[in-house]
């Protein structure tokens, strides 16, 4: 087994958008978990989310016309991959094609809105409806991809 070494973390949660943050929520018991009003709209039995604010994050850096393929999940992939790439202080030149940088990603799932919406645009107008945008957007793998 090869020993590796981490250079830098990057994380979007519903506790915070920087590691700082997410450790001092950890360390002093804050939860993420908070009442979701749309949840209650749709009669849900939990009516709680570890939702995230996306009009706090920061995706400043990111291309408009990329951000169009983005689901949920792989924005707050992307940006946490940002952020550990920053944190490493590694340059880009380092970085780019080189075999032995790499970033681990995970999530949670694909995002759910995203294919009901989909769906939803399937139902309604067939399947020329749903769009080209729909695919990176439903994808499992969006993360890391």
């Amino acid at each position: 087994m090869r020993r590796v070494v981490i250079t830098g973390a990057g994380i979007v949660s519903c506790i915070g958008h920087d590691l700082a943050t997410v450790t001092d929520a950890l360390k002093q018991g804050r939860s993420g978990i908070t009442f979701n009003e749309s949840y209650a709209e749709h009669n849900f039995k939990s009516q709680v989310s570890g939702s995230i604010d996306q009009a706090e994050l920061d995706t400043s850096g990111i291309d408009r016309k990329l951000k169009r393929f983005f689901s949920d999940a792989s924005l707050y992939a992307y940006v946490s991959a940002l952020n550990a790439i920053e944190q490493s202080g590694l340059p880009l030149e380092t970085i780019n094609n080189n075999p032995r940088v790499g970033v681990v990603a995970s999530s949670g799932g694909a995002s759910t809105e995203n294919i009901v919406n989909a769906v939803d645009a399937m139902r309604e107008k067939g399947l020329r409806g749903v769009g080209a945008m729909a695919v990176p957007k439903t994808m499992g793998s969006s993360v890391s991809a």
